[in-house]
């Protein structure tokens, strides 16, 4: 009898880790893909962005993708509302002209 009440209370737990996480929690606000320009790149000591033309900033977490990105382009790009930091984050992107093959 024990065993079945650790067991029950085991699977209880896990359901509600899965509720939680899959229906409660989740990180992301918005996410967007387009086929947008770039107007601008920026850094500074600790991180680097890029501003869309529809003036949305869109922060880089690898430092060499965001060095391949040139002003004046188009992308296709997927990027995510972070709901912690309340900002653009890049997931990926390809240049325009590849159809939005990602």
């Amino acid at each position: 009898m024990k065993g079945k009440i650790t067991v029950l209370s085991l699977v209880f737990l896990i359901v509600l880790f899965l509720l939680f996480r899959f229906t409660i929690y989740n990180p992301v606000l918005e996410s967007t893909t387009q086929n947008i320009g770039v107007v601008k790149k920026d850094k500074n000591t600790s991180e680097q962005w890029i501003v869309l033309s529809n003036d949305k900033q869109i922060y880089i977490e690898d430092f060499s993708i965001w060095a391949l990105i040139q002003v004046d382009q188009n992308y296709t790009m997927s990027y995510d509302l972070s709901k912690k930091t309340r900002r653009y984050n890049l997931k990926t992107i390809v240049p325009g002209d590849h159809n939005g093959q990602f």
